[in-house]
């Protein structure tokens, strides 16, 4: 451990690359555990994507030692099978720790997190043991390549309603997007949002890891998107000392983007995709803005979110053509809304099915184009093999 004027970093050297390291602040220092599970956790995908064995020279507990040489990278291969099976070693191995109190939930004011602080915050039946004590904000990639000042934007009006709900707000600062080159953030987010409890270990027990995806499409696919397996993959994360679990699972985005009417809390939602430092609130015309707004406009309750969260100009300029594109895709999210859409008998407008009919033709007129177009390239293979 390091201090670094007011936060404490802990640091790994790692073999042929740049120290690992996490640091939180120091008044947070508490929660800092003595094991090295999150090395493990953090390093699996860039040693397995390199095809290189990766021995942890801390301490790292026992059961997870044997899923990570097991089933762990049985289903990482599945989800990318450009990995390759690796020998996973430690410097001492231990039975886990007693498992600490506290109970962490991400924060990162987006649909998924309001809606687990709605189950197991908010709500009068939720479980103390489940309870949640800590919000946390991880800069462990989502904030791109040096995306310092983004993330110290973001995570500003977090920090307040942090204090509003009356709870520690836990900032984990790491450079492990640099050691995942090869590895996109979309491809890799649960492992490396996995890591982070199990650095706290001293302190939290247990991290609510706001589910992105309903269980109606958790597949196997060629997506690449990691969040689609979550309820496979972060049992195999856990230990008896730290658990991870997918929560909210059993909802869908539309379920989680209603149970935000009538909160107060909401005027903290922040959906957007614009990374401007500058930005205050919502575009309110990037694909997940849109999505949110047309869900809100729906239930009859976008007034109740503008203009103070959403900005409705933005939006109706843009409106027809999303709403082509919600009718023309087949992808999860469009096809709950269009679910939505038939539950609450909402009728999509004769000019709604002109516009998609067209999506589609010209979607489907680009594909063929760009199939021709490879034709000529592979004519010297086909000729190679004989065919």
């Amino acid at each position: 451990m390091e201090r670094e004027d007011d936060r404490v970093r802990v640091v790994s050297e790692v073999s042929g690359r740049r120290p690992l390291w996490f640091s939180v602040e120091g008044r947070h220092a508490e929660l800092l555990g003595d094991r090295a599970d999150h090395v493990a956790i953090g390093l699996l995908m860039p040693a397995m994507k390199e095809g290189r064995d990766l021995h942890v020279g801390g301490t790292v507990t026992d059961s997870l030692l044997h899923q990570a040489n097991g089933d762990l990278q049985l289903l990482l291969r599945l989800i990318h099978p450009g990995l390759h099976p690796i020998r996973v070693t430690a410097g001492a191995v231990e039975v886990p720790a007693a498992r600490a109190a506290g109970v962490a939930s991400g924060f990162s004011g987006g649909v998924d997190s309001f809606a687990t602080l709605a189950e197991y915050l908010w709500a009068d039946d939720a479980p103390a043991s489940l309870r949640v004590t800590h919000l946390l904000n991880n800069n462990v990639g989502a904030h791109g390549h040096e995306g310092e000042a983004l993330w110290r934007a973001r995570r500003a009006p977090l920090a307040e309603a942090a204090a509003e709900f009356g709870l520690p707000f836990v900032t984990v600062d790491s450079n492990l997007d640099e050691h995942y080159p090869r590895i996109g953030f979309i491809q890799s987010v649960t492992m490396r949002n996995a890591a982070v409890p199990h650095l706290l270990g001293a302190g939290i027990g247990h991290l609510h890891l706001a589910s992105a995806i309903p269980f109606s499409f958790v597949r196997i696919d060629s997506s690449g998107e990691i969040a689609r397996f979550d309820p496979f993959l972060v049992p195999l994360l856990s230990t008896s000392a730290v658990t991870v679990s997918s929560a909210n699972s059993g909802l869908t985005r539309v379920q989680k983007t209603l149970s935000l009417i009538g909160r107060p809390e909401s005027r903290y939602l922040d959906v957007c995709t614009d990374d401007d430092p500058a930005r205050t609130r919502n575009c309110s015309q990037c694909p997940k803005c849109m999505r949110a707004m047309l869900t809100l406009e729906m239930a009859g309750h976008l007034q109740d979110f503008c203009p103070r969260t959403f900005s409705l100009a933005p939006y109706l300029e843009r409106r027809d053509a999303f709403i082509a594109s919600v009718l023309a895709s087949d992808g999860p999210y469009p096809r709950e809304i269009r679910d939505y859409a038939k539950q609450i008998g909402w009728h999509w407008r004769a000019s709604d099915h002109r516009r998609a009919a067209a999506l589609r033709a010209r979607e489907t007129a680009s594909g063929m184009a760009h199939r021709a177009a490879s034709l000529p390239a592979l004519r010297p293979l086909r000729k190679a093999l004989g065919r």
